[in-house]
């Protein structure tokens, strides 16, 4: 799964609109050229960048923790 940048820029500019941030989320609108992509914006729910950045650090997370599993935990890279 990848992302664009537009899909990206659209997904702060909603986070900055959901958030309250009015004058922000304008300007970035219009420094990003939101209005110039072709994002369906109606098939994207809110709190969609936050649930993204959650799922990411979670998935860092497994990560650190299957690499400690193989190697045999933190404990054993200090026995060495």
């Amino acid at each position: 799964m990848s992302i664009t940048s537009d899909e990206l820029n659209f997904l702060v500019y909603r986070y900055l609109q959901e958030s309250g941030f009015v004058h922000s989320s304008f300007v970035f609108a219009y420094e990003s050229l939101i209005g110039r992509s072709n994002i369906a914006t109606a098939d994207i729910p809110p709190g969609t960048l936050i649930h993204f950045l959650q799922k990411g650090l979670q998935y860092v997370e497994i990560e650190k923790q299957i690499e400690e599993s193989e190697t045999g935990g933190p404990d054993d890279k200090d026995k060495s």
